[in-house]
């Protein structure tokens, strides 16, 4: 391989933050076989009710909120994927602390066919850098890591079509 500077393939770190054990297996599973990505353990602990879209009402929504951040901040992955629960609406909290705390770090949503367009364009706009959704091939869980980490998004392009459409009107 040439060491040329941008030739040579950094590892990637990825660290995966959802609850659902099932779920969070199966994106391990896909990123294991990954050549220079180094998979970080879990950030939010099972039985923990952290999401991207919860709304933080109560004190201990707020302290896992915090705790979560702290965690990735300690992790300092390169791509997250987040389980985007978009069933509670919210203001995005995570979202905007990762952001401030933890700016390095790009965040990837895991939706599933419930997902409005228009929280994923929220959810995009408050930051994120790509959506998938948890039913995808194996494959672009690998591609969709590469392509964040380079500084691009990912995103259908039928969602690309609605991000356009804000952009222009």
């Amino acid at each position: 391989m040439n060491e040329r500077e941008g030739e040579t393939m950094q590892t990637v770190t990825v660290a995966i933050a959802d609850t659902n054990p099932g779920r969070r297996a199966k994106l391990e599973q896909s990123l294991q076989g990954g050549q220079g990505i180094k998979l970080l353990t879990n950030v939010i602990p099972e039985g923990s009710n952290a999401s991207v879209g919860h709304q933080l009402e109560s004190h201990a929504d707020m302290t896992s909120v915090e705790e979560v951040v702290a965690r990735i901040r300690q992790l300092n992955p390169r791509i997250l994927f987040i389980n985007f629960d978009q069933s509670t609406g919210g203001d995005f909290a995570l979202l905007g602390a990762l952001q401030r705390e933890c700016p390095e770090t790009l965040v990837v949503l895991l939706t599933d066919k419930s997902a409005q367009d228009e929280q994923i364009l929220q959810a995009l706009a408050n930051g994120a850098r790509g959506c998938l959704n948890h039913e995808a091939d194996p494959f672009y869980f690998l591609k969709a890591v590469r392509v964040v980490d380079q500084g691009e998004i990912w995103v259908t392009r039928k969602m690309l079509g609605k991000i356009m459409d804000k952009v222009l009107h």
